[in-house]
């Protein structure tokens, strides 16, 4: 039986920062700087960042945002 990769829809500022390997802080410094666009759910989590691959690849290319999410690819079998 074939197993299935099911990639994240987004990734927290964090995450990202990990599978760059950068700091957190210049993921924020980023998006403060409005060179990394985000998505910011309603409700109590206002001030929680989510990242959407195609917001990330618009910073670091598609290859290497694309990358960033397979990291985070989870086994389902």
């Amino acid at each position: 039986m074939p197993q299935t990769m099911d990639r994240p829809t987004t990734l927290s500022p964090q995450e990202v920062a990990d599978a760059l390997g950068m700091s957190r802080r210049t993921i924020y410094r980023w998006i403060n700087d409005r060179d990394l666009d985000t998505t910011q759910p309603s409700g109590k989590a206002k001030s929680r960042h989510r990242i959407f691959e195609r917001q990330l690849a618009e910073k670091i290319g598609e290859e290497d945002a694309a990358e960033v999410f397979n990291a985070y690819a989870n086994d389902e079998a």
